[in-house]
């Protein structure tokens, strides 16, 4: 066991130590999830609250400033992110249920059109990812599989999905299309 402090670990991640926000991750991971759980009720939603978290910590590492202790701001960011995720949510799934009333109740062929070239753009999206990050997306997002689930299926680490799904959501997020970000809602709920 690693008998560094968070502040230590904090400063080496800074430096773009890897090794050091893997410790960090290691030590707070699992208390995380279960904070973030009292939010989202969902172990899916869970692992991608606390890997964005973890995200953010590495994407923001060169001026990131902490004020309180590490396991604070964690915690902190964690429930924030919690937060904004159901807040997100219930604007998606608003949207959706507008879509499918429109379509229910005004067969527009124009809408149809316009749902069959977005799902298009979904499936050029996802093609675009090299072949074993598509394979964990699909498996996470459209099939609803555990991260521990896909490491067991794929012969891999818990770690390696981990990190594989953090590229696919940063691919992903490159593309801003609403209609997108809907859709990848709707299949990461309903499959």
């Amino acid at each position: 066991m690693d008998l560094q402090t968070d502040s230590a670990i904090f400063a080496q991640i800074s430096q773009g130590d890897q090794k050091a926000l893997e410790l960090l991750y290691e030590r707070y991971y699992h208390p995380l999830c279960n904070f973030a759980f009292s939010f989202l009720k969902s172990v899916d939603y869970t692992e991608e609250v606390v890997s964005d978290v973890f995200l953010a910590v590495w994407l923001k590492r060169d001026t990131l400033s902490i004020k309180s202790s590490i396991k604070s701001y964690l915690f902190a960011a964690v429930r924030n992110h919690s937060v904004n995720f159901l807040k997100t949510q219930k604007k998606y799934f608003e949207e959706i249920e507008r879509y499918e009333f429109r379509n229910n109740y005004n067969e527009d062929a124009d809408a149809h059109l316009t749902y069959a070239e977005t799902l298009q753009q979904v499936e050029m999206i996802i093609d675009k990812l090299p072949p074993q990050r598509r394979a964990i997306f699909i498996l996470n997002r459209m099939e609803g599989m555990k991260y521990k689930e896909i490491a067991d299926l794929l012969a891999i680490s818990v770690n390696t999905v981990q990190k594989q799904m953090t590229e696919a959501v940063k691919h992903v997020t490159q593309y801003s299309s609403a209609s997108c970000v809907v859709l990848f809602s709707y299949f990461s709920q309903h499959k």
